[in-house]
């Protein structure tokens, strides 16, 4: 399976997360700039619930109340103890996501594929706190029971975003995934480290994951903004597609990703989701760079690399490195147009 049903040439793609409150204006946005793949929206600033790691245990919650969570100082927490207060903040949340996808309804419907980005269970697992004050992470038990109830929760998710689009898109955010996998998470005291959770366990539960939406003819794109990304563990996972933060990657390959690494995935049945628009809430003027410097950014990687554009063009994708959360709404706009103009540009350099 590919990344989209009907090829399509260095497709624009926008990543999840919007400013404001209001799902219809990103709706809107997409719809006009990257109609061929759109996102359902996610709108962090409307509060706890409403950001990647709270809409997916807002999920979670739906197919197992053990992952049911209530904000601390910190963060987030399952709800245990406080259970009587841990369900209106899910509610909340569950009430934002119905919105959501009502706006996307109402405006994406029909549209060739529509995307749905949600954290990982690995991100979650390392945002999430349990009763007793440690990370999710550090119980095996509980990472067991949480890869199980994202498989049923990506079924679910599935079948409601299905009678929108000719294919459903699910993105996993696992932006703590390099943390995950080498010990870098603080314990409460921030002495210490949690153990690194072994690489096989990791593969294992996204593979599970992966499978779960291509059982309901999902698509799956892995998306890791750090640098460097695990990318053979990711490609390890059967996902369709991998989405990278490629601003970085300079000359030599030192600075970002390992381009060994890239080239064998340009070179095979892999997407890629390239996050080569740069932006900056710090402009919100003219938040992006020009469409030349993204252009050349990808282009150049792909000469390094000596993989020509018409023979990966059908498995590239154009996006920013994440999402747009932080930028104003024009600023998100200009975002997303300087995203579709890139995406214009390369197909013309296959004409």
């Amino acid at each position: 399976m590919g990344f989209l049903t009907s090829a399509a040439l260095a497709v624009p793609v926008a990543q999840g997360s919007f400013p404001g409150t209001d799902p219809r204006e990103p709706v809107r946005i997409c719809a006009g700039e990257t109609p061929e793949c759109p996102s359902v929206p996610e709108l962090p600033s409307r509060g706890p619930g409403a950001d990647m790691v709270g809409r997916a245990c807002a999920l979670l919650a739906g197919v197992d109340a053990d992952f049911a969570v209530e904000t601390t100082p910190t963060g987030w927490r399952t709800a245990g103890a406080m259970r009587s207060s841990g369900p209106r903040v899910m509610r909340r949340a569950q009430a934002w996501l119905s919105q959501d996808l009502e706006a996307a309804e109402a405006g994406l419907r029909g549209a060739p594929a529509i995307k749905f980005a949600l954290a990982g269970p690995w991100t979650v697992a390392a945002a999430v706190e349990s009763a007793s004050g440690h990370r999710l992470v550090a119980d095996p038990g509980v990472r067991g029971d949480l890869g199980a109830a994202y498989a049923e929760l990506i079924a679910d998710l599935v079948r409601r975003l299905a009678p929108l689009a000719d294919q459903v898109v699910v993105q996993l955010d696992e932006p703590a995934l390099p943390a995950v996998l080498d010990a870098r998470l603080p314990t409460p005291s921030g002495l210490q480290t949690y153990r690194a959770v072994p690489s096989a366990e990791v593969r294992a539960t996204l593979i599970n994951v992966v499978d779960a939406a291509h059982a309901f003819g999902a698509t799956v794109v892995m998306h890791c903004c750090a640098i460097p990304a695990p990318l053979q563990l990711l490609l390890e996972t059967g996902a369709d597609a991998v989405s990278l933060d490629l601003t970085r990657q300079s000359a030599s390959g030192a600075a970002g990703h390992p381009e060994d690494a890239l080239g064998e995935l340009l070179e095979s049945a892999h997407t890629l989701v390239a996050g080569v628009v740069d932006w900056s809430p710090d402009r919100p003027a003219n938040p992006c760079e020009p469409v030349p410097v993204s252009t050349h950014r990808l282009l150049d990687l792909l000469h390094r690399l000596g993989v020509p554009l018409d023979a990966c063009a059908d498995r590239l994708a154009v996006s920013t490195p994440c999402g747009l959360a932080g930028a104003t709404p024009d600023g998100a706009r200009a975002v997303m147009q300087s995203v579709a103009a890139t995406s214009a540009v390369i197909r013309k350099e296959l004409a």
